[in-house]
């Protein structure tokens, strides 16, 4: 999965957990406080997840110095 569409099911999870709290804080129903706490944990971890594929992704560029000299112009160094 990429780490575009990681970002997206991250904040829609917390987006998920944040309206789950207000209902159940609402409510006072223990049960989706509870709902609401353990989609936060599994927002956390996706996070994590979404943090690694970025660096997967990032380490997986090629940046290649050589193309982005001008050999024709003069250096700061001469």
């Amino acid at each position: 999965m990429s780490a575009r569409s990681l970002r997206l099911y991250l904040i829609a999870l917390l987006a998920l957990a944040a309206v789950v709290s207000v209902v159940a804080n609402k409510l006072g129903d223990p049960w989706l406080g509870w709902l609401s706490f353990v989609l936060f944990i599994c927002a956390v971890a996706l996070y994590f997840r979404w943090r690694r594929a970025v660096y997967v992704e990032r380490r997986g560029r090629v940046f290649d110095r050589e193309a982005k000299t001008d050999e024709t112009g003069p250096r700061s160094d001469q």
